[in-house]
């Protein structure tokens, strides 16, 4: 059990989801600081402390932590603060969980891929500029996350037009032209404890389009992945091989994969930051340990954990765990309703929703992650369990625009396979 009694944390942005690492903090006594460019964002409404402070700004940063004798700071889910966050704890000499070259490794597709490589851990083909290619093709900027400036090319005017796009996005002016894969994919997750490598879960990610011409998001994951035994076997040796070489010792990290048609995992993006999905709710469930106290323990203490967690690591989940993603339309919310009863269910761990009542998406957000406006996480010991759970959320959820439309896009894991 953590105790952060006396200890102040300051968090680096305040939005929803920020919140619930606020919230986290606080359940064991923690002071929480949080800090962004915007008044009344979502975080400084259940801190203890906020500031009108942009998160990037490393010396006024800094100068608040001198200022307030804050002990750790924290960020997650936007790959643009880590390097923030890396200046702003080497200055006032605070531990940082990740280095500049590992902020590399998990903000550059290419140098990710070149990893990759270097160690035998199979990767998406990649075309070269001027390179004959085969259509579809997917397009990326090199240094973007979230779904972002991404698009599915399928002739040569679309990959015109899908070049303008990702270096739109690409603070760097770099792109990339991969051969698009329409298979199935998943998620791995890994625990990093003084040097020691966990590979912690997999779960299967369940995608589907949700507009012509955009990229397919997911619906829904479910844990433990059906192909996690073999992933372990093939390539958990290799990972840790590339883990070790990049001098990674702390923290938590997921890889996105590809799974081919003969169920051979192949990498296409990681990320070594907190998760916005929730699987530590699940962890934490299954096993008895929770990676985000785990972070934020490290950002305070130094250290990821005092107790015998390594021995409650197993991705070989005794039950099926799921993560709902529900998808909305563009527009401005007008009303949620069902959570509190969703929230009841006897199965239901944890109902987030990611906006608030007047929240507007643009018509941009189409094939974006932030389409995802609400996560409903619950675990079924049966095919029959999982459906009742579902026809239930089904009954009770709404999500309602100012314009009395239904936003909703699913309230069902599409493409999930049976339990």
């Amino acid at each position: 059990m953590f105790n952060w009694k006396n200890k102040k944390l300051l968090i680096l942005g305040a939005t929803n989801l920020l919140g619930e690492v606020v919230k986290e903090a606080k359940k064991y006594n923690a002071h929480t600081i949080a800090i962004d460019y915007f008044e009344n964002s979502p975080a400084k409404k259940v801190s203890d402390e906020n500031y009108l402070i942009n998160a990037t700004d490393v010396n006024a940063v800094s100068e608040l932590i001198k200022n307030k004798n804050i002990d750790g700071v924290i960020t997650g889910f936007a790959d643009s603060l880590l390097p923030a966050y890396n200046q702003i704890c080497s200055k006032v000499n605070l531990p940082c969980y990740i280095t500049e070259e590992q902020i590399k490794f998990t903000t550059d597709k290419k140098f990710f891929k070149e990893c990759c490589a270097k160690f035998k851990i199979p990767i998406v083909k990649e075309y070269k500029k001027d390179e004959p290619i085969d259509f579809p093709v997917i397009i990326k900027p090199v240094d973007n996350s979230g779904a972002r400036g991404i698009s599915i090319c399928n002739n040569q005017n679309e990959l015109k037009n899908g070049i303008e796009l990702a270096l739109s996005f690409s603070k760097k002016k770099e792109y990339i032209i991969e051969q698009y894969l329409n298979c199935k994919e998943a998620t791995i997750f890994y625990v990093f404890i003084d040097g020691r490598v966990h590979f912690a879960l997999m779960g299967d990610r369940h995608i589907a389009p949700v507009k012509d011409g955009f990229i397919k998001l997911p619906t829904g994951y479910t844990f433990p992945s059906e192909h996690t035994e073999k992933t372990y076997n093939d390539l958990n040796n290799k990972f840790i091989n590339m883990f070790n070489y990049l001098k990674i010792k702390n923290g938590f990290m997921f890889i996105q994969c590809f799974i081919d048609n003969v169920g051979n995992c192949v990498p296409y993006e990681p990320g070594f930051r907190l998760t916005g999905s929730f699987e530590q709710e699940i962890l934490e469930h299954a096993c008895g340990y929770n990676t985000w106290d785990m972070m934020i323990n490290y950002a305070l203490e130094g250290y990821m954990t005092e107790d015998d967690i390594e021995n409650k690591i197993n991705p070989y989940l005794k039950r099926k765990y799921y993560n709902l993603s529900c998808l909305i339309k563009p527009g401005t919310i007008g009303k949620f309703d069902g959570l509190g009863e969703i929230n009841k269910l006897s199965n239901v761990i944890k109902v987030f929703p990611s906006y608030e009542i007047g929240d507007t998406l643009e018509k941009d957000i189409w094939g974006k992650l932030a389409q995802i406006a609400l996560r409903v996480i619950f675990y079924a010991d049966s095919e029959n369990q999982y459906n009742k759970t579902i026809q239930e959320i089904k009954k009770y959820l709404k999500i309602i625009s100012v314009n009395n439309e239904n936003m909703l896009i699913n309230t069902d894991i599409i493409g999930r396979t049976n339990v």
